[in-house]
Parts: C-alpha cells; structure tokens; sequence
C-alpha cells in the first residue's frame, strides 16, 4: 500500500547536534546546509515496508535557544505545523557534565509543551530521543535504563546512536531502533490532498498543501531567529518575497494544465519542492 500523503518528520537539535549525521545513518542521504545552520533543509526518505511505501517528509530544525522556541512552538499558529507531525527525532550529543543533562531535559519538556498544546496530552506521535556521540571525553556517564527513564517522562524513547545489534531482550538498538519505530508510526493524515478530477487544482493537491506546511514553518523560524526585519523596510520586503512566491506558485498551476494526471502530479511535486530551495 502507497501512502499519498503522509504525516511528516521533524528533526531537532542543539546546532552541534549532528542532526545531519543521523540523517545521513538512517535514510542514505541528508541535505547538504547552504549556511551556517540547518535549520529550515528538507529531505525526503522513501521509507518501504512489507505493510506499506511512503515518501515521508523530514524537516531539519535547530534549537539554539530552548526558551525563544517553545514560544514559537506553543502559539495558536503553531499548531498547523505540529499537527501535520507524525514524528520527532531529536539529537543531543552525550553529556559531559550535568548542566548537559539539564539542558536534554529542557528540550525535551519543550517538545512535550509544543506537542501538549497542539494536539492535546499525549499526541499519536511516535518521539525519539537520540543520544549522539561525543568528542569531549569523558563524558558524562548515565545508564540505559537511567536514560529510558528520564526520556520516558517527558515521553519520548531513548536510543543510543553508537549502539549496534540487539539488546538482551533481542530488540532492535541504535539507528536500527530508531527506523523500526518510525517504521511503527501511523503515517496516514486522513486528508485527501490529491490531484483529481474533483479537487480545485493545484492549491488542492498534496503539493501546494506541502508548500504551504513548509512556508509556515520557515516563517516561523524567520521569526525565531530574527529574520524578520524590523520595521517599515522589513515588512515591504516580506510582501515583496510573498508576492514572488504567489506569482511562482500561480505559474505552476497553469504550467500543469492539459497535462496527464499522473504527469501533473510529479511535475507539480517537483516544481514545488525545487521552490521551497530557493526560500
């Protein structure tokens, strides 16, 4: 079974958390930054089961001040962009001291809040915390079971990055553990977004809908990180930027006419994704 439109992953970390990395481990492939930080790259896994095929979605963000994005992530305009979540991975690198393991905690509690907020307690979103390797030694040490505790409270599982095999219940460890419970998680999103006979065009399809996800969160990062300019000349620069993306979008759609049904959705899928490179 295909899944057409699935729910979405969102990758979080600290800026030296080595998102990319685990990316990289679990899918094949991860985005390459174009700056000094990851935060706003997109990917897509192509994630195949016995039970089901999906194409899922990951967005990259970075989580550089814990306080400013819970703010951002618990407002009312938010909740688009969580709700269409299906799943969380979010890295830290070991901890070297207990201010470290503090700083974990935060994070995860913040997650836990955007979640709560939402969708209400206890969202059907499949959370995983991955502890990544650390360069400074020694680090901090903790138990597996110290860590399945404390990542449990704020509900996400624990795995270790560096871990390989299975454990002595003979399940799944390390990134193996991480795709088996993505793999667990219920893609579907219960909308319809696809490109039919009955659908009003392209602002209907799965594409137009997952430009319109995106350029809601990239917006929320802008704000995030100050890259909304202040003022009279930012706001002119934003409606400038906006009416290009309109006008680009627009030209999609009709680029798309008269085409076959099959053909219209890959190319819009395409131009789409080669779009939202560009913001």
């Amino acid at each position: 079974m295909e899944i057409k439109n699935p729910r979405r992953i969102l990758a979080v970390g600290a800026p030296d958390s080595s998102v990319l990395h685990l990316l990289k481990e679990l899918t094949g492939s991860a985005p390459e930054p174009t700056s000094d930080t990851t935060a706003g790259l997109t990917h897509d896994w192509l994630l195949e089961t016995k039970y089901y095929t999906a194409t899922l979605p990951i967005w990259v963000d970075e989580i550089s001040n814990i306080t400013e994005w819970r703010t951002e992530f618990t407002k009312p305009e938010a909740r688009e962009v969580v709700t269409v979540l299906g799943a969380w991975i979010y890295c830290f690198k070991k901890p070297v001291e207990q201010k470290d393991v503090d700083t974990i905690k935060e994070t995860m509690r913040a997650v836990a809040d955007a979640i709560e907020r939402a969708c209400g307690f206890g969202g059907d979103m499949v959370c995983v915390a991955v502890a990544m390797p650390q360069s400074i030694t020694p680090y901090l040490e903790k138990t597996v079971e110290e860590w399945d505790d404390t990542c449990m409270d704020y509900g996400f599982e624990y795995v270790d990055f560096e871990a390989k095999g299975k454990n002595e219940f003979g399940e799944a460890i390390g990134v193996q553990r991480v795709r088996e419970a993505l793999e667990a998680c219920d893609w579907e999103s219960g909308a319809d977004l696809d490109f039919g006979e009955d659908d009003e065009g392209f602002e209907g399809s799965f594409a137009a809908e997952e430009a319109e996800m995106n350029m809601e969160l990239f917006g929320m990062k802008g704000a995030l990180h100050g890259e909304d300019a202040e003022g009279k000349e930012g706001e002119d620069l934003e409606v400038e930027e906006l009416e290009i993306m309109m006008r680009k979008m627009v030209a999609i759609k009709e680029m798309g006419e008269g085409m076959e049904e099959a053909e219209r959705k890959r190319f819009a899928a395409k131009a789409v994704n080669d779009l939202l490179k560009d913001l």
